[in-house]
């Protein structure tokens, strides 16, 4: 039970992430040359969300790891990750017209 309501707000905490690096300018546009994805001639994709949820991930896994409980944060972790970019790719989260 306690492993699911870890997943569950890892879950939110991702999607939130995911969501204010989508709206929000977090990292600086200027050192990455492709920091935005075409899709169309109109579309693209912002990738600031997608990298918020990276650093959350890695800062997950190496909580995990100072805690001595790797293999469970992982697991969590990486379900809670995938569930919440999928989530957030059907919300469109990310995407941006010119």
């Amino acid at each position: 039970m306690k492993r699911v309501l870890a997943i569950i707000l890892e879950i939110i905490l991702f999607l939130f992430a995911f969501f204010v690096g989508s709206i929000l300018p977090v990292f600086p546009s200027f050192h990455v040359p492709l920091w935005s994805v075409d899709i169309s001639a109109t579309r693209y994709f912002v990738l600031d969300g997608v990298f918020l949820m990276l650093a959350l991930y890695v800062l997950f896994l190496i909580f995990g790891a100072f805690r001595r409980r790797l293999i469970s944060a992982a697991f969590t972790s990486t379900v809670a990750i995938v569930i919440a970019f999928i989530l957030g790719l059907l919300m469109k989260f990310g995407f941006a017209t010119r």
